[in-house]
């Protein structure tokens, strides 16, 4: 493995550093609004199920171009901070006007400007690390991200306990300033736009996203990927909502401690997955498909706010594996074609689009039927995802994407 040289290796530190603090810019205020919304405001459960969605399906319209642009734009730095300043704003919006209609447009304009973190930091980390060392850099990029998902929550929780959760707006804009200062921090000249296999353009040219639908690997990636994420994008806000009802002004501390033991858990599985995943992809997703029924289960079981968060464990396994192996699954399907970032673009719309019919579904589900239907639900289609992915999907580990005809 060929060492980056020290200019180089102060870019990808300042790009290590840029996932960390982008970690709680690129999802927004996340299941912190839910409580907020629940606390505060005291809205239902089917409204605050649209304001969550709202930026989820925001992701789905933009994801793919979003990715698309990644391809073929050399801006990348200034494509972050632009995002970055609009999410700080968006975020700001939401606390100074915050009835429905203002909060949906916020949520829409961050879902939108956040589909860019994606694809950007992917592209940074193969353009600065190399195609050589790209599962080691996304590996670490991705182990930073979880650390600050960390410090965020902890941030955000404790600014919450102490602000009647409005301290949850300006702990966003605390992390805003940190990634735009680390964005600047990565040198220009460090960062190669023509990245991974060298792109035969004739036949680039030839591959649309028809083409791509038609790879099966790829297409059970990104059905599995949609259920997988309506299966697990509602659970965290459901909780945060039940803690909003019980616990009052603690309830941002609790929320803060059910994201913190998650992302706790998914530094090191994140760190090791990327040396993992050299002997297969497959089965390391198999075991995170398998955390998600066996969580939703458990939170039907018990309701104490020490319980729920003890069952972030799983999430934090699942999450941290999740997180690393798909963007290597899809590298490696599309490797050499020029399509990897519209390709990362694609699966982020799946997960996108997974989400987004999660939160709104299971938000009218709970008003009508309860905590514990709706979790039963979200666990029967986790468990769907799980037989599916187990079934149908084929290593990726080995294939290269020089040719994407159809597989099978």
């Amino acid at each position: 493995m060929i060492n980056p040289t020290p200019n180089k290796a102060r870019s990808l530190n300042c790009l290590n550093w840029l996932n960390f603090s982008a970690a709680d810019v690129a999802t927004g205020l996340g299941p912190f609004l839910a409580v907020y919304l629940a606390s505060n405001l005291k809205w239902d459960p089917s409204k605050i199920g649209i304001a969550i969605g709202a930026m989820s399906l925001a992701t789905v319209v933009a994801q793919s171009p979003a990715g698309w642009l990644c391809d073929v734009s050399d801006k990348k730095r200034l494509g972050i901070v632009v995002v970055t300043l609009t999410i700080c704003i968006a975020g700001f919006c939401m606390l100074f006007f915050p009835s429905f209609y203002a909060v949906i447009g916020c949520q829409i304009a961050i879902g939108v400007a956040a589909t860019f973190f994606g694809p950007v930091l992917i592209s940074l980390a193969m353009g600065i690390g190399g195609v050589d060392r790209f599962d080691h850099t996304i590996s670490r990029n991705q182990t930073f991200n979880h650390a600050g998902n960390v410090a965020s929550a902890v941030i955000i929780g404790l600014l919450g306990k102490f602000t009647n959760n409005e301290g949850i707006f300006y702990g966003l804009a605390i992390f805003c300033v940190m990634s735009i200062i680390f964005t600047l921090g990565i040198r220009e000249k460090d960062i190669s736009h023509q990245t991974g296999a060298p792109v035969d353009e004739e036949k680039s040219a030839k591959i649309g996203i028809i083409t791509m639908l038609k790879n099966k690997g790829y297409l059970i990636l990104l059905f599995s990927a949609i259920l997988f994420h309506f299966a697990n994008a509602a659970m965290l806000p459901l909780v945060g909502q039940e803690l909003g009802r019980d616990e009052g002004s603690n309830a941002s501390l609790y929320m803060s401690a059910c994201i913190v033991l998650a992302q706790a858990v998914m530094v090191p599985i994140a760190f090791m997955s990327g040396k993992w995943a050299k002997g297969g992809r497959r089965k390391l997703m198999i075991f995170a498909f398998m955390m998600l029924p066996i969580r939703g289960i458990l939170y039907t079981l018990y309701k104490g706010a020490p319980y729920l968060v003890s069952i972030q464990v799983l999430d934090g396994i699942a999450g941290g594996i999740f997180s690393v192996v798909s963007i290597l699954m899809v590298s490696d399907l599309f490797k050499g074609s020029g399509k990897e970032n519209f390709a990362q673009g694609i699966l982020a719309t799946s997960v996108g689009i997974g989400a987004s019919l999660s939160n709104v579904i299971s938000g009218y589900i709970v008003s009508h039927a309860g905590f514990d239907y709706g979790m039963f639900i979200l666990a029967a289609i986790a468990f769907v995802a799980f037989v599916i992915f187990y079934w149908k999907m084929p290593e990726t580990v080995n294939v290269t994407a020089r040719s994407l005809a159809p597989a099978g």
